[in-house]
């Protein structure tokens, strides 16, 4: 029985496509005299910020990770929101009594920032950022914590995210996952890593766990 469901947040809940492309841009300009690449911005879509300061100028990436952490939080609630179709999943969710967690490579700054900012706070039993594990994804770790916080196990939960970290992270976890056909990344290169389910509507994750409930029996 699937009783289980596991987020990603920036990209699978949250629109912060265009919040992020602005920023790793404005940063670009500023450090280095140029805007990325749409393959380096595809590059680094999904990886810790720090991270991808580094990629951008190595020798100031701590300096610059505090500016636009700064920067971020002075321009979030006016240039993201939920994906259409969140709200309603959610209340779905909630009133089938499914469990919900979130792992992602945020900071726990940056989604306690964005669950206040959607009103969802009070939906996730647990919520795994950067900040509570070791190795981020695609590493497996945050997705093996969120099970043993909901005291679930894998062949009864799902993921859904939108980058290979995502699928990758999942994947070792033993955690069968769903690709969100609303990311930003090339799908094309997503497909690679064959993702167990593509969705291209929020509300369309309840046929994916029908589907599932149907193989299980």
């Amino acid at each position: 029985m699937i009783d289980t469901i596991i987020f990603d947040f920036d990209g699978t809940i949250i629109d912060t496509n265009f919040i992020i492309e602005r920023g790793l841009n404005l940063f670009s300009r500023a450090y280095r005299g140029t805007r990325l690449s749409p393959k380096e911005l595809e590059q680094l879509t999904g990886r810790p910020l720090f991270d991808q300061m580094a990629a951008i100028q190595p020798h100031r990436a701590e300096e610059m990770t505090d500016r636009f952490r700064k920067w971020y939080a002075q321009r979030h609630d006016e240039l993201t929101q939920a994906f259409n179709g969140m709200d309603e999943l959610f209340e779905d969710l909630r009133q089938l009594d499914f469990k919900l967690a979130i792992v992602t490579n945020n900071s726990r700054e940056g989604v306690q920032m964005g669950l206040e900012h959607l009103g969802m706070n009070h939906l996730f039993q647990a919520v795994i950022t950067c900040d509570d594990v070791l190795e981020k994804k695609p590493s497996p770790e945050g997705v093996h914590l969120a099970l043993k916080l909901l005291n679930a196990r894998p062949e009864e939960a799902i993921f859904i995210g939108d980058s290979s970290g995502d699928l990758i992270a999942s994947r070792r976890a033993g955690v069968v996952n769903v690709l969100v056909g609303w990311s930003s990344i090339k799908r094309e290169l997503l497909l690679t890593h064959q993702p167990d389910f593509i969705i291209e509507h929020p509300l369309e994750l309840l046929e994916v766990v029908s589907l599932m409930e149907q193989q299980i029996a």
